[in-house]
């Protein structure tokens, strides 16, 4: 065998294995570049009473709401609660006052729970996060739950829902700090007499962390001003920004987004029905953003809710800053000022590609234009223009000089700010394109062809299935080899592709008498 190996330290294209999400609807894994976005169905109550049944010292659980009864799918959650605190566990709970709370019936009477207030000074306990060992002085203990989940079957089988595991001490901490200024301490049972809500609770001592080599914030609200580091983070846009958002009532972020894309940043997102009518006014994030973004901007309609809270920054571009922003927070200003919310930023390319492989589907499925990087060979693909103006006309070079398109079985959306291309072939790789918006030109865009190593089948090369694509590259396609498989590639037969990129601590073996023609180099 020939061996080709590169090994380096972490950089933007890590697989954080001390961060993992999952979503409770499927995703689109032909986009992954590595590892997949992991769809658990209406498995996250089995996920998170896993994790309870593994704590050793303390479970600490501030949940808006908490909706079961004994033969509900999430009962499981407070089966696994009642086991901890059996096996000598101190589980503490906190709760929103106002909202319905069935299943904490099912709680053992060991376990102390208390309720936020309900007086209109304050807003809601809106946070629904976990803590676990969070003072162990095992390092590999300590570990976080949030994202958007509420413990009821509802939010398990119906609403749309991501959750987020942080395995990190100084993370953990951060979290369990912002639970005791709720419970007034940190004994096993709640000082209502020294518990803070709301307003009332102070700034956290610590929000950047350094998570396995992984850029992570955490900010509460309200007294971490966690709107204006949701602003922060759209400012630091420099190519795209995707959203999925419950409640969006907030026009200054609106206002933000249409400016952001009036300045050329590719922009997507989807919001929920909830959010288009709340006020009889125009003037809401809906009709802000709709007549700008058009098709790009879809609301969701269901007796179900679209209820994640998820911003992602620059997913499609690993050298700069991919940032995902999710937790508890929705886009209003009670989120802002008055309700008890967390919020975790993470600066990792590989995490924001999780939940762009979530979203897309989403979108896609909402009837969106479909989302692609590079695309997989003879798939469909979008290009957006850089550029904003009136009078749309796309061009493409195909090596004779630029020509202008018209609509036909290949090209669709020629006069907008968006081209689809339905059947590319392999044999268009390195096709040039560029928009004309008013008589100046958009940055040109080359089109170029991937495959990403998945290797979740076996070591053959060989094997579509092994393929984010579904199928082998061509000479005409390039391939990349990421970390975080479970193998990788050995190339059995003669074949052949563009170009190989291998991530740091990857590998590709050839057998020997084969070989892998790479006709890009």
């Amino acid at each position: 065998m020939c061996f080709v190996f590169l090994h380096g330290y972490q950089n933007c294209f890590s697989q954080n294995s001390k961060i993992k999400c999952y979503f409770n609807y499927p995703v689109n894994n032909i986009i992954s570049t590595g590892p997949n976005a992991v769809y658990l169905n209406s498995e996250f109550d089995d996920t998170i009473a896993s994790y309870i049944n593994r704590a050793k010292y303390s479970v600490d659980v501030a949940m808006y709401n908490y909706t079961s009864t004994a033969g509900s799918i999430v009962a499981k959650i407070a089966t696994a609660a009642n086991n901890a605190v059996a096996r000598g566990v101190l589980v503490r709970w906190i709760h929103n006052g106002s909202s319905t709370n069935s299943g904490l019936s099912l709680l053992s009477p060991l376990i102390n729970t208390i309720a936020s207030p309900t007086s209109s000074v304050y807003g809601i306990m809106h946070n629904k996060f976990m803590v676990i060992d969070a003072n162990s002085v095992n390092l590999n203990d300590p570990v976080i739950m949030t994202g958007s989940y509420n413990f009821s079957s509802t939010q398990t089988t119906g609403d749309h829902n991501n959750i987020i595991f942080i395995q990190d001490k100084p993370v953990a901490l951060a979290y369990y700090e912002e639970f005791n200024k709720m419970w007034g301490g940190t004994g096993p049972a709640p000082n209502l007499a020294l518990s803070s809500f709301g307003i009332y609770k102070t700034q956290s001592a610590q929000n950047i962390f350094n998570v396995n080599g992984t850029l992570v914030e955490v900010y509460f609200s309200p007294a971490d001003a966690t709107g204006q580091k949701l602003k922060n983070a759209i400012n630091t846009v420099n190519e795209d920004l995707f959203f999925g958002i419950y409640t969006f009532t907030d026009t200054s972020i609106a206002n933000l987004i249409k400016n952001k894309y009036n300045n050329g940043i590719a922009v997507r997102g989807i919001m929920d029905q909830y959010s288009k009518n709340y006020t009889s006014s125009t003037n809401t994030p809906y009709y802000i953003l709709n007549p700008v973004l058009g098709n790009k901007f879809l609301l969701y309609v269901s007796s179900y809710l679209y209820h994640n809270k998820v911003m992602l920054i620059d997913a499609l571009k690993p050298l700069s800053d991919p940032q995902v922003f999710t937790g508890s927070f929705n886009w209003s200003l009670a989120a802002q000022y008055s309700n008890d919310e967390n919020v975790v930023i993470i600066h990792d390319s590989s995490i924001a590609n999780q939940f762009y492989q979530s979203l897309c589907k989403n979108f896609t499925d909402m009837g969106g234009m479909p989302c692609t990087a590079d695309p997989c060979p003879d798939e469909p693909t979008v290009f957006t223009s850089t550029l904003r103006g009136s009078v749309y006309k796309w061009q493409v070079n195909t090596g004779m000089g630029f020509t202008d398109l018209s609509d036909n079985v290949s090209y669709s959306g020629t006069t907008t700010a968006d081209l689809f291309i339905s059947n590319a072939s392999t044999a268009w790789y390195g096709n040039q394109y560029r928009c004309r918006v008013d008589g100046n030109f958009s940055d040109t865009i080359t089109l170029k062809f991937t495959c990403y190593w998945t290797g979740y089948s076996s070591t053959f090369w060989e094997d579509p299935a092994n393929w984010n694509c579904g199928k082998l590259p061509d000479a005409n396609t390039d391939v990349i080899i990421n970390n975080g498989v479970t193998f990788f590639p050995v190339v059995h037969s003669t074949n052949s592709c563009r170009s190989i990129s291998l991530r740091p601590g990857t590998y590709l073996s050839v057998l020997a008498g084969i070989n892998l023609v790479l006709t890009g180099q």
